[in-house]
C-alpha cells in the first residue's frame, strides 16, 4: 500500500471514530456542563476580543457550538470545518433551525483545501489529534497558510502541564482527562464528558486524543512561521464564581485541563 492510500485509510478510520462520538454529542448537553458554560466559553470570548467585521475559520468545529458563539459575537462570516460528516450534520441542523449565516464543510485539517484566507482561525482541540510532532508541525503549517497576513490563531488545547490523573475531583466540572503513561509527546489522553442527556440524567461520552508538551507546541508553531506565541490559562466567569463559589473551582484552576494558545501570522 502506498503512503497516500495508507493516509486515506487512516482518515476513513478517524472519520468513522468521530462519527460515533457525534452520536454522543447529539444525545448529551455538553454546553450545560460547568467547564464549558463558565470557563471555555468565557475564556474564548475574552481571548478572541472584538471580531466585528472579521472573517473567521473554525477548525474542528464539532457540533458548531463555538461557531455559533463566535458568529453571535460579531464575526462578519464564519466557516466551520470538521472531519466528521455526522458532526457537520448536527451543526447544520442548528443552523437550519436558528439561521446565523454560518457555513459548514466536511474537511480533514491535514488535507483541507480552501480558497479563502481568514482574519482569525479558531482551532478547538484540533492539535490534540496530531499523533506525532511531525503531524503537529504539518497541522500548524496548514493553519498558517489559511490565515491572512496579520491574522490571528487561537487554539484551545489540552494543557501541556496536564496531570496524569485529572479524573479525581474533576467529575463535578463535567469533563475529566487521564494521560496514559509514559507522559511524552503523542501520549494518549482519555477524555470523558459527563453531561445531562435528553432525560436530564447524567451520562458519559468517552474518546481519546493526544498530549503534547509546551516545547512541542512552540517548536511546531515557530517552524510554521507564527510569531508572538502566548499561552493563556483558562479563567472562570464572574457568573461561575458567584454560582458555585471560588473554592469549587480550586482544583480546576490549580491544574487546568486546557489552555488557549495564541499566535500571529506576520504581515
Amino acid at each position: 500500500m502506498c503512503l497516500k492510500q495508507h493516509e486515506t485509510e487512516m482518515n476513513k478510520d478517524k472519520q468513522s471514530y468521530f462519527d460515533k462520538i457525534a452520536h454522543g454529542y447529539k444525545a448529551l448537553s455538553t454546553d450545560l456542563t460547568p467547564i464549558r458554560s463558565y470557563s471555555e466559553v468565557y475564556t474564548l470570548l475574552k481571548r478572541i476580543g472584538d471580531i466585528n467585521g472579521k472573517e473567521v475559520l473554525h477548525v474542528a468545529c464539532s457540533d458548531g457550538y463555538f461557531s455559533r458563539l463566535i458568529k453571535q459575537a460579531g464575526a462578519k462570516s464564519l466557516l466551520g470545518v470538521d472531519l466528521s460528516p455526522n458532526m457537520i450534520a448536527i451543526a447544520e441542523q442548528h443552523e437550519k433551525k436558528s439561521p446565523l449565516g454560518i457555513t459548514y464543510q466536511v474537511a480533514d485539517v491535514f488535507s483541507m483545501e480552501l480558497d479563502s484566507r481568514f482574519d482569525i482561525l479558531f482551532s478547538s482541540f484540533a492539535m490534540s489529534y496530531a499523533t506525532t510532532r511531525d503531524q503537529l508541525l504539518k497541522m500548524c503549517v496548514i493553519l498558517y497558510e489559511r490565515l491572512k497576513p496579520g491574522g490571528k490563531l487561537i487554539s484551545m488545547n489540552d494543557h501541556p502541564e496536564l496531570k496524569i490523573d485529572c479524573e479525581t475531583g474533576y467529575q463535578k466540572y463535567g469533563k475529566t482527562k487521564r494521560i496514559i503513561p509514559p507522559v511524552q509527546d503523542g501520549a494518549n489522553i482519555e477524555v470523558t464528558w459527563i453531561a445531562p442527556d435528553e432525560n436530564n440524567k447524567l451520562s458519559e461520552i468517552k474518546f481519546k486524543c493526544h498530549y503534547f508538551t509546551r516545547d512541542a507546541f512552540i517548536d511546531a508553531l515557530t517552524r510554521a512561521g507564527f510569531v508572538d506565541i502566548k499561552f493563556n490559562s483558562p479563567e472562570v466567569s464572574p457568573e461561575g464564581l458567584e454560582l458555585f463559589g471560588e473554592s469549587y473551582w480550586t482544583t480546576f484552576l490549580s491544574n487546568p485541563l486546557l489552555i488557549f494558545i495564541e499566535a500571529q501570522k506576520p504581515y
